[in-house]
């Protein structure tokens, strides 16, 4: 009986704190409209798993690095990890260690191929630059389209979180 009070507990404790209070640094985790779960209703990507999923390169200037170098970003397109977690909305809700977020419409995930890096030139990213995880567009490749404020804002850094919206 001690033994099932005592699980009860922990499993009504766990109920009350969010994935995003018990995730370490480095790692993902996605929500909202996803039909892979593996911690309550969220899936929690740790970062040894994200290293072990297929990597893909967007050679790019940015705003934020230095001007006119093309950087090369490695990491996971957007479309594999939404796979891996069967995610079925229109809106990724994508949010910063910061609290900030943006919404990027899954409509740019197939134009663009969007990629969620981890690594740029080589190194892994750290938090004082841009760690654990930066969206990256090709704007190089699609520089008319891509160098707005829209777009520029979905180029979020210190990821942590993605919501999928139904919206």
């Amino acid at each position: 009986m001690r033994k099932f009070n005592s699980l009860f507990i922990f499993s009504l404790a766990i109920s009350f704190f969010p994935a995003s209070s018990i995730a370490k640094i480095g790692e993902l985790l996605i929500d909202g409209e996803i039909s892979q779960r593996n911690y309550g209703n969220t899936y929690i990507l740790t970062e040894s798993e994200f290293n072990s999923l297929k990597k893909s390169h967007i050679k790019t200037t940015t705003s934020w690095t230095a001007t006119g170098r093309a950087v090369d970003f490695e990491g996971v397109k957007f479309k594999d990890l939404l796979s891996r977690v069967g995610a079925r909305g229109k809106t990724l809700r994508v949010h910063a260690l910061n609290d900030y977020w943006v919404d990027i419409p899954l409509s740019d995930v197939e134009q663009f191929d969007i990629l969620l890096a981890n690594k740029m030139d080589g190194k892994p990213l750290k938090l004082r630059d841009f760690g654990p995880y930066f969206v990256i567009y090709p704007i190089d490749r699609y520089y008319d389209k891509l160098n707005s404020p829209t777009y520029q804002a979905r180029h979020i850094w210190q990821v942590n979180r993605i919501t999928v919206l139904d919206k």
